[in-house]
């Protein structure tokens, strides 16, 4: 790909989207794995295949509060012709039960303690009546009711987690409830993050005429951290080849690099010309809005990304195609882990034929359903669109608009929880 034709002139032809990232996935490989407590293994992705190497629950228990009793001895109880049991004992929780239930007994049992020896079923307290050293019982019940028995909700060698699952509270308690102690992970990719562009100045500085604010690097890192990665600021980088050169060698150090910005036509936009120049330049400018400038190579077998300078162009570069590649990183089972929900457009939208549009959109409940609202902005500076938008719509290459009532698909923002 000739990129010096780029600089000044604009590009003559854009690459697809899809096309785009999958040039990307099928060169990135897995990173390595490593063994974390699963105390600390929260939104981890899992390296391996996990058995459980006992049963859950390892013993037959109650299920409610109540009497452990020989299910046929209940068989015809009713309100008008209660059936009496003689109470033998209790059962009590986190201890073993010293007692054998035998016919016409019953034993007082509270939820989550073992069923006691020849009970077959529990009945419930609210269909008993304790009198001095026997029960009336109200209401049959049949083997097993109140009851769960040993493996019922895990048996001894099932799987129960699949390589690539992402760790949640519930598969973290699932593990430590079967008695696994440690998980292989893979390891986090370390990000490099660097903002190109010599009018930019860091966050701790008030701008003068003509600067800007450089946010990409923190916004990026943030970004990165959501989707699973390590990042890693190296600052800011004035237009100047050398300079980028220095940033691109130092980010080869880690196992990804994302610029942001220099990455456009215009004439101190090298970055593209040296990412050519030092290895696989597989892609610059992508029919896509926001992000077209976008640009990715493959230096020493790993991607560097080069983004738009602008804000919501480098957030949905970096969703639409850093975000994928960390996952794939991870082994993630998901890609694109977002969630997905229906709504009705709100207004029609128009599109170019040929690209492919990322609407925000805000979501609205109404008598009538949901509504997915298009933000009014003005281009890939305005990050107020992207505070309020609740998530994307994608317009595809084929389709000339979105009508208003039709029903769209709303990737939304993932959610974040501190």
């Amino acid at each position: 790909m000739n990129t010096e034709s780029v600089r000044m002139r604009g590009f003559m032809e854009y690459t697809k989207v899809n096309d785009a990232l999958n040039r990307i996935i099928t060169r990135i490989q897995r990173s390595e794995p490593e063994t974390v407590p699963v105390t600390e293994s929260l939104g981890r992705i899992l390296y391996e295949d996990i058995y459980s190497p006992r049963n859950i629950p390892h013993f037959d228990r109650s299920a409610m509060d109540g009497y452990a009793v020989i299910a046929e001895d209940t068989f015809g109880a009713s309100q008008h012709s209660p059936i009496k049991l003689k109470v033998i004992g209790e059962v009590r929780v986190g201890k073993p039960p010293n007692l054998k239930v035998s016919k016409m007994e019953a034993a007082q049992i509270a939820t989550g303690a073992p069923i006691p020896s020849d009970a077959d079923a529990v009945v419930m307290v609210e269909y008993t009546k304790r009198i001095d050293g026997e029960i009336e019982v109200y209401s049959p019940v049949t083997p097993g009711k109140n009851v769960s028995k040993l493996g019922e909700d895990v048996k001894k060698g099932q799987k129960i987690l699949s390589n690539g699952k992402q760790i949640r509270p519930q598969e973290e308690t699932m593990l430590l409830q079967c008695g696994i102690a440690e998980v292989k992970v893979a390891k986090r990719p370390r990000v490099a993050i660097v903002s190109s562009g010599s009018e930019l100045v860091d966050i701790d500085k008030a701008p003068e005429l003509g600067q800007v604010i450089s946010t990409n690097s923190y916004t990026l890192a943030s970004m990165v951290r959501v989707y699973g990665g390590e990042p890693k600021l190296l600052g800011i980088v004035p237009d100047i080849p050398e300079e980028l050169e220095r940033a691109i060698e130092e980010a080869l150090k880690y196992d990804m690099g994302v610029f942001s910005g220099g990455t456009s036509v215009g004439k101190y936009d090298y970055l593209p010309d040296l990412l050519e120049k030092k290895g696989e330049l597989i892609f610059h400018g992508v029919a896509m809005k926001p992000g077209s400038p976008t640009a990715v190579s493959f230096l020493k077998g790993k991607p560097i990304f080069s983004l738009p300078g602008y804000p919501v162009a480098t957030m949905m570069a970096f969703i639409v195609f850093v975000a994928p590649s960390i996952r794939k990183m991870l082994g993630a089972e998901k890609l694109d882990p977002r969630i997905f929900i229906e709504a009705k457009m709100s207004r029609k939208v128009a599109s170019t034929l040929g690209r492919r549009d990322f609407v925000r959109v805000k979501i609205e409940e109404t008598d009538e359903g949901i509504l997915a609202v298009p933000l009014r902005a003005g281009g890939s500076g305005v990050v107020s669109s992207m505070v309020n938008a609740d998530g994307i719509v994608e317009i595809p290459e084929n389709v000339e608009g979105i009508n208003e009532g039709e029903r769209v698909r709303v990737a939304l923002f993932p959610h974040i929880v501190v």
